[in-house]
């Protein structure tokens, strides 16, 4: 079964050789107690440790079960010690933070037996010794006995074929000797066990068998094995095997495939390692904190940075609601012009020239030229047609598409509030003067407060021939006369002691002005406060024709996007019903207020539903600095029975007459005033102009309805609605059917049809697309560049995606920092790592003799490697998942300052996925560091480890 055939082993230290073994040749029974005697040095422990495979013979060979292990590679002889040997070491060897169970579970984890199956086997071979109440207890709780039982206990536990005793009752009293001894003389009648020992009288006592050695030679064997005796034996064994496969139906190959050697599991490696650093707790913390110092600083720079990143794309896809990617008929491609003008511009670009002078950079012809090479029109009537066929592409990354035409509508309360600037000029001054001039501005300015404080109006009277006349207010009295200017501004000034600077922004004393228009006790007021102020002169309540449907900058009046559920997500019913509409109630629309339930007050008196008392109030209180506060109940806006505020809504063809002197045209340029040599004035003809309107008001059938109230809810910064009056695209077709209709009328009754033209709905001015996420815009891109990829480069378009152009850049100029930051606290990481690797390396010098211990019972040079790696991993885990959880609560202060200063709540938030990217780099950078001390470990020879103390 084992044979030595003229083993010899020779040790080099330095230049010098020592020759242990000498040609030792013995040969083993299969059960036998054989006790190995001899003074110290002579050789024994070295031939134990080569029978155990734990040294390596320098020539001769080893052989077992009849087969040489000449040729044995390492992982045989681990396979070897694992299944076929079992160590009692004088000393015991048990590691410490370990209990006694889980110390004689060992070698069984290392064959790859199952948990249950193991803790089973180990408690049973505990009781076989002795210890049956002991399991859970930690080594150093027992006697030495105790130990050297736990020992014999583990060496049994896999149920080997050798088991190998080097001096087992060396330290151990008398009668714990002979206690050992009989369990050792019980075990060896079915196994084979070698004994070192020193003391003959034991060896006489309990062996079959004694082997003398001497300076490396056998000298001596007391019942020597005979190669009869060993074919004998042979035949044995191989009819026991033969009779095993044939009850059993298994074969040599799965025998051996049985008896491979399995690798330790990471989950094993993990709780070696867990359960060695629980003994050093201070340690570990320490080395855990140190270690997610780095991790703390990124987790902090990638809290602030991702939380402003999310902050910034929350905000674009709130404003993706308002801000559509936008598609003109007329193109410019901004982002080119802006990357001409700013990122293709550099200090270091361009010609170079000598010292001495200063020479002009071409970066504003670059810029017009940049300008110049991106201006172009789009071919939208492609482009729709082919987002119509490529529908099912693109719906579901978008709420939907709006398309507006040209249509020019413009609209009208009632007919006694048609009146123009051009009227207003006439009436003030009683002769043709241009609309801009200071003098007539000022007398706005006055007669609007005059209008507001004596509630006059202006009206107008049917002459016979079918003309109007202005009606001037009689109560004006002096204030409004023919006398000449200096007589006028006199009694201005004594009635009103303010007038408008020159900008009309800025009301100054008149008097002081006269004398001093740069006098410096001026007081501010809006723009757009001197346009409403016109507009009450007027006494409009809508913006005038020179407006349209919008207010400066605002519209007024536009189409709501067609997706009813998404609009209702965003907006909150107030009063009356959603307008969502459908053909039959094209009519339908609503009246969109802002987050706090406001609209501008110039835009509620355009609209008419701020009256003029109110409206005069306002005025009044920004002129003399006491603010007025009003509000209109929702029953005045929407009615209680569907009877909400109506307009009319005029298209450019409602303006369009038949003339007898100059045919079909449109009256807002025909009807002006003609000179004696009949060359047109540069003013409007009051009274014809206002009959052509007032007849086309009266005419007009196309109407809208405010039958709804809504604002943004609460979850919703930007929504798709603009504020004011929004109605549906049933109108927008209603009033294109309208005008192509009318053009048709006119063209069919003989007319010729200049300067206006039919609108087809396969061709829009412009084509807005709503996103319905952030993310979905990449796809909306893609979709518009796979358009481009296919179409002829005339038909390509050019879009303008305003959020982006605007984001895109503090985007990057945050990751920039971010990256930058990361940089400088990514040393602290790196440093914590190598410190990591020192302490792992002080861990495998702490743990040398645990080294041999895995060694002797079967353990791998990659199983020890695995275990000082799992340490590496679990401190690298800790120190991630400890610098998150610091992280997070340091968030919160963090959050406190930055809240303070920036007035955005929870601004530094950390991500799931940020966090979990820097625990793995934590472990990642740990893994790394411990390498070379788990590569030393694996290294250490068994026999030199299992000598340390």
């Amino acid at each position: 079964m084992l044979k030595l055939k003229n083993i010899t082993k020779t040790y080099e230290l330095g230049d010098v050789q020592v020759h242990a073994l000498k040609g030792v040749s013995l040969c083993f029974r299969k059960s036998e107690f054989v006790s190995i005697l001899g003074p110290s040095g002579c050789g024994k422990t070295t031939m134990l440790n080569i029978i155990g495979g734990l040294d390596r013979y320098t020539n001769g060979d080893l052989v077992i079960n009849g087969t040489s292990t000449k040729e044995y590679k390492d992982k045989d002889w681990d396979t070897y010690r694992n299944h076929s040997i079992g160590f009692v070491f004088q000393s015991y060897n048990l590691i410490p933070h370990q209990t006694v169970l889980e110390n004689v579970e060992l070698a069984l984890t290392l064959s790859g037996v199952s948990s249950k199956e193991r803790k089973k086997r180990a408690a049973d071979v505990l009781v076989r010794v002795g210890l049956g109440d002991k399991l859970n207890n930690k080594p150093s709780q027992l006697s030495g006995g105790q130990m050297q039982r736990v020992a014999i206990a583990r060496a049994l536990v896999n149920d080997p074929e050798i088991i190998l005793a080097d001096e087992p009752t060396g330290a151990l009293d008398t009668e714990t000797s002979v206690q050992i001894m009989d369990i050792l003389k019980e075990i060896s009648k079915d196994k084979l066990i070698i004994m070192v020992t020193h003391n003959p009288d034991l060896a006489e006592k309990y062996s079959t068998r004694i082997v003398n050695l001497l300076d490396g030679l056998v000298t001596g064997d007391s019942n020597p094995y005979s190669e009869e005796d060993e074919q004998t034996e042979v035949n044995e064994n191989l009819q026991k095997k033969i009779a095993v496969q044939m009850k059993e139906g298994r074969s040599n190959r799965e025998i051996q495939k049985r008896e491979k050697k399995k690798r330790m599991s990471f989950w094993t490696a993990l709780s070696l390692s867990f359960k060695n650093l629980l003994t050093k707790k201070a340690r570990t913390i320490l080395v855990a904190f140190a270690g997610s110092i780095g991790i703390i600083g990124i987790a902090l720079i990638l809290a602030v940075s991702s939380g402003f990143s999310t902050y910034i794309n929350k905000m674009q896809e709130d404003t993706l609601s308002s801000y559509p990617i936008t598609i003109q008929s007329k193109k410019v491609d901004f982002m080119s012009v802006v990357t001409s003008m700013f990122l293709n511009s550099s200090s270091s670009s361009g010609e170079s020239h000598p010292d001495g002078k200063v020479y002009p950079k071409e970066n504003i012809s670059n810029m017009i030229n940049s300008v110049g090479d991106n201006l172009g029109t789009n071919n939208l009537e492609k482009f729709y047609k082919y987002v119509n066929d490529h529908n099912d592409e693109i719906k579901d990354y978008i709420n939907g598409i709006q398309c507006t035409y040209d249509l020019g509508l413009e609209v009208y309360k009632d007919s006694d509030h048609i009146l123009t600037t051009a009227d207003l000029t006439d009436f003030l001054t009683n002769k043709n003067v241009e609309p801009n001039s200071n003098a007539i501005m000022q007398m706005v300015i006055k007669y609007a407060l005059y209008y507001f404080e004596n509630k006059t109006r202006i009206g107008f009277e049917e002459k016979p021939d079918g003309t109007y006349d202005l009606l001037r207010p009689t109560d004006l009295g002096e204030y409004i006369t023919d006398a000449d200017d200096e007589v006028r501004l006199a009694k201005m000034k004594e009635a009103y002691p303010f007038i408008y600077d020159n900008n009309y922004t800025e009301l100054i004393p008149i008097a002081e002005a006269l004398e001093d228009p740069a006098n410096e006790g001026r007081k501010n007021l809006p723009k757009m406060t001197v346009i409403s102020l016109v507009f009450s002169v007027m006494d409009l309540n809508v913006a005038p024709s020179s407006f349209g449907t919008t207010f400066g900058s605002m519209s007024i009046f536009s189409e709501m996007l067609d997706n009813e559920e998404f609009i209702k997500s965003q907006y909150k019913l107030l009063a009356g019903k959603f307008a969502m509409g459908d053909e039959t109630h094209a009519d339908e629309a609503l009246l969109v207020l802002d987050k706090n339930s406001a609209l501008d007050d110039y835009v509620l008196y355009g609209l008419g539903i701020l009256n003029d008392t109110e409206m005069g109030k306002i005025l009044k209180g920004l002129i003399t600095g006491d603010k007025y506060n009003c509000s209109i109940d929702y029953a005045d806006i929407v009615g209680t029975n569907g009877d909400g505020i109506e307009y009319r809504m005029l298209d450019a063809i409602d303006y369009f007459v038949v003339d007898s002197d100059d045919g079909f045209v449109d009256f807002r340029i025909y009807n002006k005033a003609k000179n004696d040599d009949n060359t047109d004035n540069t003013l409007y003809n009051p009274s014809k102009y206002y009959g052509y309107l007032l007849n086309a008001y009266n005419n007009c059938t196309n109407t809208i309805k405010i039958v709804g109230i809504v604002r943004l809810n609460d979850t919703t910064k930007n929504g798709a609605l603009s504020a004011g009056v929004v109605y549906n695209k049933y109108f927008t077709q209603q009033m294109i059917k309208y005008r192509n209709d009318k053009i048709d009328a006119f063209v069919d009754g003989g007319n010729t049809v200049t300067g206006i033209s039919k609108i087809n709905t396969a061709i829009p001015k412009t084509i807005s697309i709503y996103i319905n996420s952030f993310k979905s815009k990449d796809n909306v891109k893609d979709f518009i560049n796979k358009y481009n990829a296919q179409a002829d480069k005339n038909d390509q378009i050019t879009y303008t995606d305003y959020v982006d152009l605007i984001m895109s850049t503090v985007s990057t100029i945050i990751n920039a920092i971010t990256y930058v930051l990361i940089a400088f606290v990514s040393v602290s990481l790196l440093v914590s790592s190598i410190m990591i690797g020192i302490i792992t390396y002080i861990s495998v010098i702490e743990r040398t003799k645990e080294i041999g211990v895995l060694r002797s019972v079967g353990a791998s040079k990659r199983d020890v490697k695995r275990v000082f790696t799992a340490e590496s991993f679990i401190i690298g885990l800790a120190s991630g998942v400890l610098g998150i959880v610091v992280s997070l609560i340091l968030i919160l202060p963090i959050n406190l300052v930055l809240g303070h200063f920036t007035g955005i709540a929870g601004l530094a938030s950390l991500p799931v996925i940020g966090s979990l990217v820097l625990i793995a780099i934590s472990v990642v950078l740990t893994l790394i560091s411990g390498l070379i001390p788990a590569k030393a470990a694996a290294k250490k020879d068994p026999v030199i480890a299992l000598r340390e103390n």
